[in-house]
């Protein structure tokens, strides 16, 4: 693929931003670059990490709320975790293949619509952590 013909995220910036906007929101930056580099079974994949990245974060921040005492720690422990899986397997697939077939001189996507998304998730998971919070203070707590 010539760099001139596609149009990319960095694939190790994105990897970057993972680190505050968590994996879920490098691997759908990189769902868009497998789709513009014409790989939609990459795509998917990557999809599927972050849905699944999603899914773990959301539960593990259920569990630690749920059993407070025991589990205190499991959503760091669960995010360090895939960050790691992310990083050492889809992430690198990726920055090897953009080197290896696009090279270093394609066109760069700009990143504030992508922070913008990055910073709108952050922002719905915080209300979905404080109606969670709320619902179980007017409960009157439920502790296990």
């Amino acid at each position: 693929m010539k760099p001139d013909s596609c149009q990319l995220w960095n694939p190790r910036v994105a990897a970057l931003w993972s680190l505050l906007f968590s994996p879920a929101f490098g691997a759908w930056v990189h769902a868009a670059n497998w789709r513009v580099l014409g790989r939609p079974d990459k795509a998917q994949a990557a999809r599927r990490w972050s849905y699944l990245m999603v899914a773990t974060v959301l539960l593990a921040g259920v569990a630690g709320a749920l059993f407070e005492t025991y589990a205190r720690h499991l959503p760091s422990v669960a995010a360090a975790a895939w960050m790691a899986a992310w990083c050492g397997f889809p992430a690198r697939e990726q920055c090897r293949y953009v080197t290896d077939n696009v090279g270093l001189n394609y066109r760069r996507r700009p990143w504030w619509p992508a922070l913008l998304g990055g910073i709108a998730g952050w922002a719905l998971l915080a209300l979905l952590s404080l109606g969670a919070a709320t619902l179980l203070v007017r409960a009157g707590g439920f502790y296990i």
